[in-house]
């Protein structure tokens, strides 16, 4: 694949960039003024791709030596692929909560919690997503996008407060394996919907563990006698059997061809019924996976790149093709990018910006934090911020520093002396003031018993 690179070159931080905005509630913050900027804009339509689990260096298109996406390698080329694309959070409900929001987990604060009894710790619960923050669905909405979503995961229904602002929604709690289905069901509503001006959202959960491809699917990366893809695992994200690593990433590079496939019969269809011309695309995930190069596996352990480097691409109208943006994003960037692009006008506020632009700041401070308490780690006080090329991340309670350069260093096995302009960035988006509120979700036994599946909870 020949990409041109937007050739930016980063260097040893020497100044704080401020990462937060000022505090206060959504009303303080700015009032929706949501409206169209032009009558060319009036036509064109988003649709959000966000592929659960997927790590970004596992697709060819960001050099992976197995040729798993070659759908997702021609949208790059088609489009702007962003080098250094940053997770705000290791797990689901609080990056999707970055993506709905564009803010930081410090600001909106949609994460999970342990309870303590006695001084002994009781049980994890999880916060939905505060709705009185401005969204992006809410936000196109009142713009006059027709709003379709369709999630693949418990986290992401309505007690957990995702579907807000979109005029059509539906969540299948434990959505493995319904790449296929999905994309049906897309397809299906967008032959319905294909004349309106539509944002839709589509969250595939393929990706995920148990990895569990269809059968044309298990052996393309090699073949094995065992067809198991969960015994390994142990509670706590241990490999009871690390020789078998290599089954599980090919299991895992067998899961991201499979949604590639399905994704291709989605943009074919696109261009078939003329919307590719006039619809942006925006694909991305929620976090990484880990394979052993810290010592888990799974994910929400730890807040190194294998888990917070993710995939994204943008691709469409008014989108440089064939370019390779080298700046760091995140997820948060992702509503003020779209609010910008789709000529919506507001006050809001928000802790990202907007990435199609030629001079944001190539050298902020870009944050991740929220690690999943686990039996081994009880705290989920750690946080990470890559600015250039140095990642500074705090290990224990933000009291010890550790930082890598990326350029030098890519799997982060060699740390270096705490960064000074690193710490400063750590500890200065941990003091960012919290703007979203959310409430405790009270789940029933059912949905207790599909997030013990999940592993999410214990």
């Amino acid at each position: 694949m020949k990409l041109k690179l937007n050739v930016i070159f980063f260097a040893f931080p020497v100044f704080l960039i401020l990462l937060c905005s000022c505090g206060g509630t959504p009303e303080e913050i700015g009032e929706t003024q949501a409206a169209q900027s032009s009558e060319t804009s009036s036509h064109r339509n988003i649709i959000l791709i966000i592929i659960d689990t997927l790590r970004a260096d596992h697709l060819s298109c960001y050099g992976y030596n197995r040729n798993t996406s070659p759908v997702l390698d021609s949208l790059a080329e088609s489009g702007t692929l962003w080098l250094n694309a940053q997770a705000q959070a290791p797990w689901t409900l609080p990056s999707h909560a970055s993506i709905w929001t564009g803010l930081s987990l410090r600001s909106h604060r949609t994460n999970m919690e342990i309870f303590w009894n006695d001084g002994e710790r009781s049980r994890k619960i999880n916060y939905s997503l505060d709705t009185d923050l401005p969204s992006l669905p809410v936000l196109l909405s009142e713009a006059g996008f027709t709003t379709f979503g369709l999630a693949n995961v418990i986290l992401l229904n309505e007690t957990h407060g995702f579907n807000e602002g979109f005029q059509y929604y539906s969540c299948n709690d434990a959505g493995h394996g319904r790449a296929a289905v999905s994309v049906d069901s897309l397809i299906i509503w967008l032959e319905q919907h294909s004349d309106e001006r539509f944002f839709c959202m589509l969250h595939l959960f393929d990706v995920h563990a148990p990895y569990n491809p269809p059968p044309q699917y298990r052996e393309l990366y090699g073949e094995y006698s065992s067809e198991e893809t969960t015994s390994w695992l142990i509670e706590d994200g241990v490999l009871m059997n690390p020789q078998d690593r290599d089954q599980l990433v090919s299991y895992y590079d067998g899961e991201i061809t499979w949604v590639d496939d399905n994704l291709g019969r989605l943009f074919s269809w696109m261009r078939e019924n003329g919307l590719s011309n006039n619809t942006l695309i925006v694909l991305t995930a929620d976090h990484g996976e880990e394979f052993l190069e810290h010592g888990w596996v799974d994910h929400c352990h730890t807040l190194y790149q294998e888990l917070l480097h993710i995939p994204l691409i943008f691709t469409g109208p008014g989108i440089n093709a064939g370019v390779v943006d080298s700046r760091v994003a995140g997820q948060y960037d992702i509503l003020p990018t779209l609010l910008t692009w789709a000529g919506i006008s507001h006050s809001f506020v928000f802790d990202g910006t907007d990435i199609l632009s030629q001079d944001f700041n190539a050298f902020r401070a870009v944050p991740a934090s929220g690690v999943l308490p686990t039996a081994f780690l009880d705290s989920s006080h750690l946080a990470s911020v890559l600015s250039g090329n140095i990642k500074t991340i705090a290990m224990v309670d933000l009291e010890e520093f550790v930082s890598f350069d990326l350029s030098e260093d890519p799997e982060e096995l060699d740390p270096l002396a705490a960064d000074s302009a690193g710490v400063e960035n750590v500890l200065y988006y941990w003091a960012t003031p919290q703007k979203g509120f959310p409430e405790l979700v009270v789940h029933d036994e059912s949905d207790i018993n599909t997030l013990k599946d999940l592993g999410y909870i214990n």
